[in-house]
């Protein structure tokens, strides 16, 4: 597995570009607190957006909105500072990592049956 740093620059369209290709796959996610050191892990829900939300300049905020059931879930990461994207050997998109306050948080992509290659999203 390998791994990009984008830009803060780059992120308003590449968050679009990543959630254009994922909306609908099943993802967990894995936040870390730094100052608990606690990490929560959710169970596999449907990724709706991943945003860049400068609505409050002086507190950015990356959005990830996801689904389970009938229910819509968002995750508010504040004062983002790095984001990763993790690819994996072929160069495929594993998932990615948000640094934010007191917290790092992975969006992990639900692992492909065995057998299939890629995914039409």
């Amino acid at each position: 597995m390998s791994s990009v740093k984008v830009p803060a620059s780059d992120w308003k369209d590449f968050l679009d570009g990543f959630t254009r290709r994922h909306h609908g796959r099943m993802v967990r996610i894995e936040t870390h607190d730094a100052k608990t050191e606690e990490t929560v892990i959710s169970r596999s829900m449907e990724l709706q957006s991943v945003d860049f939300d400068t609505e409050d300049e002086k507190n950015p905020r990356i959005n990830v909105i996801v689904r389970s059931g009938l229910k819509e879930i968002k995750h508010i990461f504040f004062r983002p500072s790095h984001l990763t994207l993790y690819l994996s050997e072929r160069g495929a998109d594993e998932g990615l990592e948000i640094e934010s306050i007191n917290t790092v948080t992975n969006i992990r992509f639900r692992a492909a049956a065995s057998g299939l290659v890629g995914d039409a999203a």
